[in-house]
């Protein structure tokens, strides 16, 4: 009977121990640092001085539309937009630049029904700007500062009328980590001007449209982050955690089994 009594005993004991196990594998679990959730994408909508700039010289910053392309003058249009970065920090998982598109021009000729026609000047650049704070005649052309999103509009594209869309992830990440307050871009033809006299443009809307419904506009994402413990990020191995657990479990169904087949032998 004592040896009855005694493997009882142990067998509770490994119950016991099952169930501290179960416990803190659920505390584990609770407690490991989990990525933090970010917010659904925010958006930045085009700071009131985007606008345009002709290669003569004349700034169009109050408008509602700007051009991109070259005129009847053979003068070229260059745009430029810049979206405010306050109170935006960390890494970025992506953003997005948005222009909306609503009319395009060639050899003199408008057309506002979808799908538009390509105005027949190469690729639609989106290239990255410093700040140019108040936008004047003397930031056509603006240089690179690297990082450039690319094309937005290619050379054989026609699009319908509404939103098109660029990847500027790498540019504004590049503009958080040097502490820049904005983010500015220049919209422009790969080839200025195809010098014949007769117009042929891209039209966007700029932020001084009605609303806000056809706005340049960044849509962006930051990516998830470490949760803190204690102002510290802490990385659990839960099978390190609960390995001394899973020997004392294994040690206390052993010494049962021993009394177990002792007692066997002995009946």
């Amino acid at each position: 009977m004592g040896l009855k009594r005694e493997a009882c005993r142990h067998a509770k004991r490994a119950i016991t121990l099952v169930l501290l196990l179960v416990a803190l594998m659920a505390l584990a679990n609770y407690s490991t640092p989990l990525p933090k959730a970010n917010a659904s994408p925010a958006i930045i909508y085009s700071d009131s001085q985007d606008g345009m700039i002709d290669s003569l010289g004349v700034v169009y910053s109050a408008l509602f539309i700007m051009y991109v392309g070259d005129a009847f003058l053979n003068e070229y249009l260059q745009g430029f937009v810049k979206f405010s970065l306050l109170g935006i920090s960390g890494t970025l998982s992506s953003a997005i630049l948005y222009l909306c598109v609503f009319e395009s021009e060639r050899d003199n000729v408008v057309y506002g029904t979808s799908p538009l026609p390509n105005p027949g000047l190469g690729d639609c650049l989106v290239i990255h700007i410093a700040d140019y704070v108040t936008l004047d005649a003397s930031d056509l052309n603006a240089p690179s500062i690297g990082n450039d999103p690319g094309v937005l509009l290619s050379s054989s594209v026609t699009p319908n009328i509404g939103y098109v869309s660029i990847d500027v992830t790498a540019a504004i990440q590049d503009d958080i980590n040097n502490g820049r307050s904005f983010s500015s871009f220049m919209i422009k033809m790969f080839t200025n001007t195809d010098a014949d006299g007769l117009a042929d443009v891209w039209f966007f809307y700029t932020s001084e449209e009605t609303g806000i419904s056809e706005d340049p506009y960044i849509e962006y994402a930051l990516a998830p982050t470490p949760r803190a413990v204690g102002g510290v990020l802490i990385s659990v191995n839960k099978l390190d955690l609960l390995a001394p657990y899973l020997a004392l479990v294994g040690l206390v169904g052993a010494v049962s089994t021993v009394f177990a087949i002792r007692k066997k032998r002995k009946a």
